[in-house]
C-alpha cells in the first residue's frame, strides 16, 4: 500500500496531466514543459505554460506566430538543437517573456522579425550558436534588456540592421563572435546602453553601424578587447569613440587580415590613425541614417520572405498563366494557317 501511494505521489509531482502533455514532452506542476527529440513543433502544449525547453530537437521551421498564443511564457530555451528557419514573428509579442536562451544550436536562417517586439525580456543569451544567415531586423524592437550576450557565435552571413531598435539595456556583450560575410551596419537605433563589450571578435567589415552607438552619449561604458578589426578609412571613428564615452577601453586590438597589407596584424593603437586612409580616400560610413520601411508582424503574405521550397501564388497568377497559354495557342494556329496558304498558293 505504501509503495502504491509513493508511485502515485511521484506521478502527480512529475506531470501536470500526462494525458494533456504532447508526445515526447514532459509537463510539470510548475507549468514547465521540456520537449526532447522532436522533429516537428508539438501539438497540444498547455495554454498556461510558463517555461518551455526544446532539447535535442530538429524542426524544418518555426512558423509565423508559433509561440504567440502562449501569453504566459516567461522563458524559452533552445538547447542542442537544429532548426532550418526561425520564421517571421516566431518569437514575438510575448509581453511576459523574461529570458530567451539558445545554447549549442544550429540555425539555417533567422528571417526578418524572427525575434521581435519583446518589451519586457530581461535576458537574451546565445552561446555556441551557428547561423547560416541573419536577415535585416532579425532582432527587432527589443526593450528593457538587462543582459544581451552572444558568445562563441558564428554567422556565415549578416545583413544590415540585424539588431534594430533596442533601448534601455544594461549590458550588450559580443564575445568570440565570428562573421564570414556581413554588411557594415548590423546595429541601428540603439539608445540608453550602460555597457557595450566587444571581446575577441572577428568582423570582415569596418562596422560602420557601431559608430553611432559608441559615440552615443547614453552609452556609459565601452570595452573593445582583443578584436581583429578592419583597419580601413572607415575605422578611424574608433579613435574618436572614447572621447564621448565616460569609460572607454581599447585594449590589444589588431588589424585584421582584411586590412591593407601594411597594417594587417598590427596593434591598432600603435598605428597613426592618419595611415588608415589613403591620400585620396574619404570615409564612407556616413551618419548611419537609412530610410526604409521597417517590416512588422502584420506583414501580408506578399511581404514575407519566401523560403526555399515554398511557393507563393500571386493575385490573378493562375488566370494570367491560362491567358498566356491561350494566346500562344492562337498565335501558333494562325502561323500554321499562313504556312498552309503559302504552300497551296
Amino acid at each position: 500500500m505504501k509503495l502504491l501511494l509513493f508511485l502515485i505521489t511521484i506521478a502527480t509531482v512529475g506531470s501536470q496531466n500526462p494525458d494533456e502533455c504532447p508526445f515526447m514532452c514532459t509537463c510539470t506542476q510548475d507549468k514547465k514543459v521540456i520537449c526532447k527529440g522532436l522533429d516537428r513543433f508539438p501539438i497540444g502544449l498547455p495554454d498556461d505554460m510558463k517555461d518551455i525547453v526544446f532539447d535535442v530537437s530538429s524542426f524544418n521551421n518555426f512558423g509565423k506566430n508559433t509561440l504567440q498564443t502562449f501569453k504566459n511564457l516567461k522563458t524559452i530555451s533552445f538547447i542542442n538543437s537544429n532548426f532550418t528557419f526561425i520564421h517571421t514573428c516566431s518569437v514575438s509579442d510575448l509581453s511576459n517573456l523574461t529570458k530567451l536562451e539558445l545554447s549549442n544550436v544550429r540555425i539555417g536562417q533567422i528571417v526578418t522579425n524572427g525575434f521581435s517586439h519583446l518589451s519586457h525580456v530581461k535576458e537574451i543569451v546565445m552561446r555556441k550558436v551557428t547561423v547560416q544567415k541573419l536577415h535585416e531586423y532579425a532582432f527587432n524592437d527589443i526593450k528593457h534588456v538587462d543582459k544581451f550576450v552572444m558568445e562563441d557565435f558564428i554567422a556565415a552571413n549578416m545583413e544590415n540592421f540585424v539588431f534594430h531598435d533596442w533601448s534601455n539595456m544594461r549590458l550588450v556583450q559580443l564575445r568570440s563572435v565570428q562573421v564570414l560575410n556581413m554588411k557594415p551596419k548590423l546595429f541601428q537605433k540603439f539608445d540608453a546602453i550602460d555597457q557595450f563589450d566587444i571581446i575577441r571578435c572577428t568582423f570582415p567589415s569596418s562596422m560602420c553601424g557601431l559608430k553611432d552607438i559608441l559615440q552615443n552619449q547614453s552609452v556609459k561604458k565601452i570595452k573593445l578587447h582583443q578584436n581583429a578589426i578592419d583597419c580601413s578609412c572607415n575605422t578611424t571613428w574608433i579613435f574618436e569613440a572614447g572621447r564621448s564615452a565616460k569609460d572607454f577601453e581599447l585594449v590589444n586590438n589588431t588589424c585584421s587580415l582584411n586590412s591593407p597589407s601594411q597594417l594587417a596584424s598590427k596593434e591598432v593603437l600603435s598605428i597613426d590613425k592618419n595611415l588608415f586612409c589613403k591620400t585620396d580616400e574619404v570615409p564612407t560610413c556616413g551618419d548611419g541614417t537609412y530610410e526604409k520601411r521597417i517590416p512588422s508582424c502584420q506583414m501580408s503574405l506578399l511581404d514575407e520572405p519566401i523560403m526555399p521550397g515554398e511557393t507563393v501564388e500571386y493575385p490573378n497568377q493562375s488566370h494570367n498563366a491560362a491567358s498566356q497559354i491561350h494566346h500562344i495557342s492562337t498565335v501558333c494556329a494562325v502561323m500554321v494557317l499562313l504556312v498552309a496558304l503559302k504552300l497551296n498558293g
